[in-house]
């Protein structure tokens, strides 16, 4: 690895994990075995640091997302798949930065700050939004086609729920340890088919049966 991507991998492992505040480019350079100087040969400063690690999740996940996409699959599959493609990139994303452990990392807070402090890292957050939120959008627009969901389904709206079910739970599942997840997942993500489903509009809900998503987190 490159001295300029172990910078950037070492500074996200901290603005992640103890906050952007509390990061200081001399921990960084410590940690790397290089003097504080020598980062900006590479990084304009810390703020530069802290867009180029949102821009790094971002991507990663991006890549992460086309690789599940397949939308010659049902709309319930690919659903699924973007659900799981999120939420195993958050607990893989230990591994990207580096850290020593592998579990849900909540990118929610550093993202919150970021877009509050800084107008033009707050642009490439809501970009990132804007993705995930049309990306959904397609995937429903193509099911309502098709015939799969219910033809009143408010899409866009829909779409905003999806994404903050997702997003609910990564936040949740970083902070409380007690969730199982895996029977969590199921169980949210067979409510949400329940809601938008037109074949199983008219059905009771005790007939339905959560899905097996058996991915370990």
């Amino acid at each position: 690895m490159s001295t300029k991507d172990n910078i950037l991998k070492v500074s996200l492992k901290y603005f992640l994990t103890q906050g952007y505040d509390h990061t200081t480019l001399s921990q960084i350079a410590d940690e790397i075995g290089i003097k504080k100087s020598s980062i900006y040969y590479y990084y304009k400063s810390k703020e530069d640091l802290l867009l180029k690690g949102i821009e790094l999740i971002i991507n990663e996940l991006k890549n992460t997302l086309t690789k599940v996409s397949d939308p010659s699959k049902s709309t319930k599959e690919q659903l699924e798949n973007f659900f799981e493609g999120i939420l195993d990139f958050n607990s893989n994303l230990s591994v990207l930065i580096g850290n020593d452990f592998n579990e849900a990392i909540n990118i929610e807070t550093i993202f919150q700050m970021a877009a509050t402090r800084f107008e033009y890292i707050s642009k490439t957050i809501n970009e990132y939004y804007d993705y995930l939120i049309e990306e959904i959008e397609k995937i429903l627009k193509i099911g309502q086609a098709r015939g799969e969901l219910k033809p009143s389904l408010d899409y866009k709206t829909t779409a905003i729920e999806i994404l903050s079910r997702i997003e609910g739970l990564i936040v949740i599942s970083s902070i409380y340890k007690k969730i199982n997840l895996s029977s969590i997942r199921g169980i949210l993500y067979a409510n949400l088919w329940m809601s938008i489903s037109k074949q199983n509009q008219n059905k009771k809900k005790s007939n339905y049966k959560t899905i097996d998503l058996s991915r370990k987190w």
